[in-house]
């Protein structure tokens, strides 16, 4: 006799077994989102005396807002920061998913977490630098590792390579890097075909950083096959993008997927690329050949061919190697695509900064260390671009104590990202914020400068400032001081001051400009 199907299937072992599975992950769905609807009452509570803007979405919290002010043209996160502080005021906490964070514009509180060792790098902001998609990155080095000892024992070892005395050794490769980049401009130099001048100011920074600090010839200057400005470009998008849609590794569109593989393959080039410099550079100790007196050595010196410390091992250097490899670069060229994008709005300092170099460099085939000193308009040129457009918009630190301020209380283990690149914006701290006037750096007024020292911190503040601060201005003194003898820049009038967030800040158009040969 036949037998129905659905006769057959309620009896079936198989078919319980998948009744029985679904129920059970019903039930595991149900305990997750219960779970995480307590952690997300249990925050809201904890910051409910906190001012922010209230959240769309109670599983959600504050992504979308924050999505919509990142998808405004002009917008990037320092300005999002300061309108969020103009409505809100100097503390403001946000939530994304059941992660909290702070953002503040208060100088008390980056004096307290800045200046004091006790508060540590937040391991959930910096964790992004060390891995990204699976790959790592930055790892343990210098601006990704939150233990402060390990932190300590690092910075301890490379500390030596960038001491005064070993950079004015260095001017040679300034001068070296800077005349490449000259001689690579002067065939455009028609005033007629616009120049990109970040993509210039990128592959000069990389090739000084690389020869400056490994040994290594890049040769990105003049060469548009040299992949590694483009994997930097590439690996630094892969981190904004983690910030800016923190479920993106869980996108299995192919879109994401293919934006994934980029990004870890751009990563394993910058490594790959470290590791056999490092290899090469031990061999090369251990042989006894002459090899090169730059950072590397000397941190191998002071390692003992990374054999020093079970702390400090072939990883940990390649993690130093990328560090370096990249902020070097990024921080120096963005100040210079600022600033020379700054001197095309500003043509009273432009006029002003070139009768100085005119003065001071005159018509010298080589800069000399002496000569930076003299270069003051255009160092205070560079602070004031630093103030309005930091490479770095902020610094994060996690509260290792409940504190109190401007009679708020920040509960302890929380993210607080304090952001000089908002309140360098703010009248509270500096008279016409908005005005381009290097000259407010000239000022000696106590009261002045009291007002805004823990309002502009563009290297950071404290035992974990950059250590590569002397190193960008020098470079940035030496490379502009060379443009400036050679060429008259003419800004292309289409280029926006609006601002790109890969993780560092940059001019979105590329600082396009004219460019013609002086006579």
């Amino acid at each position: 006799m036949a037998v129905s199907l659905s006769a057959m299937l309620p009896s079936s072992p198989f078919f319980s077994v998948v009744v029985s599975s679904i129920l059970g992950l019903v039930v595991l769905l149900a305990l997750a989102l219960l779970c995480l609807s307590v952690v997300i009452l249990r925050l809201e509570y904890r910051f409910k005396d906190i001012p922010g803007p209230k959240r769309s979405s109670f599983f959600w919290g504050n992504m979308k807002e924050l999505q919509g002010l990142r998808d405004k043209p002009e917008a990037s996160i320092a300005q999002i920061c300061y309108k969020l502080a103009r409505e809100y005021g100097p503390i403001v906490w946000l939530r994304v998913l059941w992660k909290p964070t702070i953002f503040s514009t208060s100088p008390e509180l980056v004096k307290e977490m800045l200046l004091s060792s006790r508060h540590p790098k937040s391991d959930e902001f910096y964790k992004v630098f060390q891995g990204v998609f699976g790959a790592r990155f930055l790892g343990h080095g210098l601006v990704s590792v939150v233990d402060h000892e390990k932190w300590h024992s690092r910075r301890t070892i490379i500390n030596p390579a960038f001491k005064r005395k070993y950079l004015i050794g260095m001017m040679e490769q300034f001068n070296e890097g800077a005349e490449a980049l000259c001689e690579s401009i002067v065939g455009r130099a028609d005033g007629k075909t616009p120049i990109a001048m970040l993509d210039e100011l990128n592959n000069a920074t990389l090739d000084v950083i690389a020869k400056v600090a490994f040994g290594m010839n890049t040769d990105a200057v003049g060469n548009p096959t040299c992949p590694f400005p483009a994997a930097i470009s590439t690996a630094l998008r892969g981190l904004q993008e983690t910030f800016r849609n923190p479920l993106i590794a869980w996108d299995f569109s192919s879109k994401s997927r293919k934006f994934r593989k980029e990004v870890k393959e751009a990563i394993n080039l910058v490594r790959t690329a470290g590791r056999k410099c490092v290899e090469e550079r031990i061999n090369a100790r251990q042989r006894g050949d002459h090899v090169p007196h730059d950072i590397l050595n000397m941190i191998l010196e002071c390692s003992n061919d990374l054999k020093g410390s079970s702390d400090f091992q072939m990883e940990d250097m390649i993690d130093e190697f990328a560090t370096l490899f990249i902020a070097g670069q990024e921080t120096t060229s963005n100040l210079l695509a600022f600033t020379i994008h700054q001197l095309g709005r500003h043509p009273d300092v432009a006029k002003r900064l070139q009768a100085e170099v005119d003065e001071v460099l005159g018509e010298k085939p080589f800069i000399e260390y002496e000569d930076l000193a003299k270069l003051e308009y255009m160092m205070r040129v560079f602070k004031e671009t630093l103030r309005l457009y930091p490479p770095a918009p902020g610094s994060t630190r996690k509260v290792a104590h409940p504190i109190k301020c401007n009679g708020i209380t920040i509960p302890a283990g929380t993210s607080v990202s304090l952001m000089t690149g908002a309140m360098s914006r703010m009248e509270e701290y500096f008279e016409d914020p908005l005005l381009f006037n290097p000259d407010r750096f000239k000022t000696t007024d106590e009261e002045h400068m009291k007002r805004h020292f823990y309002a502009y911190f563009p290297f950071s503040l404290g035992q974990r400032s950059c250590i590569g601060q002397q190193f960008a201005l020098i470079e940035a003194r030496v490379l502009l001081g060379r443009l400036l003898q050679k060429f008259k820049f003419r800004l292309d009038q289409s280029q926006r001051t609006a601002v790109l967030d890969e993780l560092t800040a940059k001019p979105k158009d590329g600082c396009k400009n004219f460019v013609t040969l002086r006579t």
